[in-house]
């Protein structure tokens, strides 16, 4: 397949798809189901793992798609293991994606008719979203990777300043003690901290389109460490304003965390909201 020139995305786009990709509605639930799974404040050291699993995958794919250069994933497989399995497999990988995808909007859905539009009908809601992405979609892979390029910068910032926001309510002492129950625990949550980076696999996707193909592991270093740094600072502030117990008895414990603070003296007191106006970009 060859692909044509104004096709091509940089180095950065990559890493920036890749981030956006692993970024979805995790963030907001990932503090409930690891430490539902951990059962203790060691989920830090579970997303690391997890996150060192999914890098691990990222560079077997890069490594892959690099014996086929300028064949996308649907064409090489057919090349290793047969045409007919070949295209199961892309089928199956296909399916994956509309799931993968399916689920993002209907977790995004739930989260803006509860916090925001109550009573908008859901349909409404959800066709915005499709028609968005179409129109993404016809713009091709650089108009996407441009507008990505300019939310993740905003929302990165304004996730910082609003989750900080909460370090008067964090107490470091719920977040020990460090291995009080040992590694079996740690150990449990990584299925479910590994999943969290589900959407990796969208490298195989943009291999054929990069201009520094040689480049990719690089880039999937990159776009792992963004999303971890997230994680991080989510899981750590959510557990430490909350504490395990908190944190397990609410569905959305990361915007909880945005609504348990105030700050006197500020004319905007919702921060949750203009938090999620931007994530939803």
């Amino acid at each position: 397949m060859m692909v044509r020139h104004e096709e091509r995305i940089t180095t950065s786009e990559t890493a920036v798809i890749i981030t956006n990709f692993l970024l979805g509605t995790g963030i907001l639930t990932l503090p409930r189901t690891s430490v539902d799974e951990v059962g203790t404040p060691d989920v830090w050291i579970t997303l690391i793992l997890g996150g060192l699993i999914a890098l691990l995958a990222a560079i077997i794919m890069v490594k892959l798609s690099h014996q086929y250069p300028d064949k996308t994933f649907y064409e090489y497989n057919q090349d290793i293991i047969g045409k007919w399995i070949g295209s199961l497999i892309s089928l199956f990988f296909v399916s994956y994606l509309l799931a993968h995808s399916g689920f993002q909007v209907r977790s995004m859905l739930e989260i803006i008719r509860f916090f925001l539009l109550e009573g908008t009908p859901r349909w409404a809601i959800v066709m915005i979203f499709l028609w968005v992405g179409l129109y993404l979609i016809v713009g091709g892979l650089s108009s996407i990777a441009r507008l990505f390029q300019i939310v993740l910068p905003i929302t990165f910032i304004l996730f910082l300043l609003v989750v900080f926001m909460g370090i008067g309510i964090f107490d470091v002492d719920n977040m020990r003690p460090v291995l009080g129950k040992g590694i079996g625990p740690v150990l449990k949550g990584i299925k479910v901290t590994a999943l969290s980076f589900s959407g990796i696999e969208i490298i195989l996707i943009l291999m054929p389109f990069m201009y520094q193909p040689r480049k990719a592991i690089h880039t999937v270093v990159i776009g792992i460490a963004i999303p971890l740094l997230f994680y991080m600072i989510t899981v750590v502030m959510v557990i430490g304003a909350l504490s395990i117990d908190g944190v397990v008895s609410r569905t959305w414990p990361t915007i909880d965390l945005m609504r348990s603070f105030e700050i006197p003296g500020l004319i905007f007191e919702r921060f949750e909201s203009l938090l999620l106006v931007i994530w939803i970009m």
